[in-house]
């Protein structure tokens, strides 16, 4: 298996970045001298801005490393050739730079999550009163909010905020200075290189630096953390549409017209999107594989073929989680009124009639759940809703399980039944209730925020380690020439 190097994020370029920085690394521990320095950095620029060729553009990492040392031992003097290489080897080079590569990949899929819970927050505040039913097992279970839904959403999207960063803290080790498995015998530093890459930290086992795949691991289960939940709810939501398809309505570039059928405009957009937040799932379980039946040893010829699957996990959960965020965004239209007429039907809220007997008419809790459930039991057979129960069957039941009528007020029933009045009942933390929802929302957008900052951290270092590395290559240089 080998690497196609436009679709790895510029191989070869981050072979030169390394190189500069292990060049670097030996002048500050005192291997080689600054005019030696000046040499090695001028010809690893010039053969990272050189390319590796068309020729090369799909072979494998320990080939691209072996082909970027031998150019550039051919523009040095003889005396310098090879200099480059004291102190690693090819697999660790090779293993470093799949760890840059991917930890750029894992901050844009962060990014992508970051901006779809933004859309998210915003669009929930905006259905904290908007009714509807939610099923169970294909049965009406309870009446919600639109915006209690999306919240559990955000909050499934928040939870994989630590596995993103768990896979960044992962990746972001640098396994350089550990050559084919034992390191080497001369005098390098190690965690001097790490500073200079913008590594976040050593792998200090130099045998597990070059063998680890946890990292791979890692990357599928934040991936799959974040497009799973994304695609159950607009499978949900398609669900709704086939059952009641005026519920939710596709912008017209998320549906197609068929010409023998003008009335219809079939949402197969976001069917197409479902199918590639399926897609990104399944290369995560490819990715978790993989990286499951590699040899406990260093990683050679596999590292290929784990590279490019967990690019591809992570271009494909981030392409998808971007084109999600515009569906939910802009691309569908809530019909309000009908889910709402929706959340008052099948008996949604007859679980609450056993509490109105406790309650206000002070019935022990197994009489009150006997008379509620002949109640219901009696209006379902008359053909009733919820809002069609009477005191009359109330009392009716009451006589058959207690022996008397509790002469309750339709208005009080009402109270009890009402959607609306069942909602605002529910005002527990994380319950419908809309104050309830928008409470949780003000925690969710201080979640996004620290996590939005944690991710700028995160690339304002590597932005920072890359500067400096470039400032001490100018200075080397311009030193060199006085």
């Amino acid at each position: 298996m080998s690497v196609e190097v436009p679709l790895a994020g510029g191989v070869w370029d981050r072979f030169g970045r390394i190189v500069a920085a292990h060049s670097v690394m030996l002048r500050d521990v005192g291997l080689i001298d600054d005019d030696a320095l000046a040499g090695l950095l001028r010809a690893a620029d010039s053969t990272r801005l050189a390319g590796p060729g068309a020729d090369r553009n799909r072979v494998s990492l320990l080939e691209l490393v072996r082909d970027f040392d031998v150019r550039m031992d051919a523009q040095l003097p003889a005396g310098l050739a090879g200099t480059a290489r004291v102190g690693r080897g090819t697999i660790d080079v090779a293993a470093g730079v799949a760890r840059v590569i991917l930890r750029g990949d894992v901050l844009r899929f962060g990014d992508a999550v970051i901006a779809l819970r933004t859309t998210l927050i915003e669009l929930a505040n905006t259905h904290v009163v908007s009714l509807m039913p939610v099923s169970i097992a294909g049965h009406i279970a309870q009446p919600t909010t639109l915006g209690h839904v999306l919240t559990s959403l955000v909050s499934q999207l928040a939870r994989t905020a630590a596995r993103i960063e768990s896979a960044y803290a992962d990746v972001n080790c640098s396994p350089l200075g550990s050559g084919a498995l034992a390191s080497t015998g001369m005098p390098i530093d190690r965690e001097r290189l790490t500073d200079l890459l913008g590594f976040d930290g050593l792998i200090e086992n130099t045998f597990d630096a070059v063998s680890a795949t946890d990292h791979f691991a890692g990357i599928a289960q934040a991936v799959e953390s974040a497009v799973l939940p994304v695609k159950r709810f607009l499978d949900a939501i398609l669900t709704w549409v086939r059952a009641e398809p005026e519920s939710f309505r596709f912008g017209v570039e998320w549906t197609v017209l068929l010409s023998d059928l003008p009335q219809a405009r079939p949402a197969l957009g976001a069917e197409t999107l479902i199918g590639d937040l399926q897609a990104a799932i399944e290369m995560t379980a490819q990715l978790r594989s993989a990286a499951g039946r590699v040899a406990f040893g260093p990683l050679t010829v596999e590292l290929d073929r784990l590279l490019e699957l967990a690019e591809a996990a992570l271009r494909r959960g981030r392409s998808a989680i971007d084109r999600a965020n515009a569906l939910i965004g802009s691309g569908i239209e809530v019909n309000r009124a009908l889910l709402a007429n929706r959340a008052g039907k099948g008996f949604s809220t007859s679980s609450d009639l056993a509490d109105f007997l406790m309650i206000e008419e002070q019935i022990e809790p197994g009489p009150a759940q006997q008379i509620a459930a002949l109640t219901i039991s009696r209006a379902r057979d008359e053909g009733l809703e919820a809002s069609g129960i009477t005191p009359d069957l109330i009392d009716g039941a009451a006589l058959l399980v207690i022996g008397r009528e509790v002469k309750v007020e339709f208005e009080a029933i009402s109270r009890y039944l009402a959607p609306r009045r069942f909602i605002a009942r529910r005002s527990v933390p994380g319950g419908p209730n809309p104050d309830a929802v928008r409470a949780q929302l003000d925690g969710e957008r201080a979640r996004l925020s620290q996590d939005s900052q944690r991710l700028a951290n995160a690339r304002e270092r590597l932005q920072r380690a890359a500067s400096e590395l470039e400032a001490t290559e100018r200075e080397s240089l311009t030193s060199a020439a006085g």
